[in-house]
């Protein structure tokens, strides 16, 4: 039976990643949680690309763009790994709503 996939399955319930398996891959998904994402720049591994990325930090308009458009702050795509969500405008603002709780 196919479940749906949630930001859970990857972030996890806290929000803090790790190393996930899915379909047959593995690949590092990156911590969430308010505090990491509004902190000073960031540097990402890219597991995939082997590279690093930098990028300022999360504001909301950066995260919900992250969420719906798969755009980093920077303006650079995120990791072929991570979904472009399409939702509501009132779920967009719950979520992000949400994920300021997680630290």
């Amino acid at each position: 039976m196919m479940r749906p996939i949630t930001c859970a399955n990857c972030h996890g319930p806290e929000g803090r990643g790790g190393r996930v398996t899915m379909m047959m891959a593995r690949f590092d998904v990156p911590d969430i949680t308010w505090g990491k994402l509004t902190q000073g720049e960031h540097r990402e591994e890219n597991s995939a690309k082997d590279e690093h990325e930098e990028h300022p930090p999360y504001t909301e308009e950066t995260l919900k763009s992250a969420i719906t458009r798969g755009i980093n702050p920077a303006g650079e795509p995120l990791d072929d790994e991570m979904p472009h969500w399409s939702m509501s405008g009132q779920d967009l603002d719950d979520l992000v709503g949400f994920i300021k709780t997680l630290d």
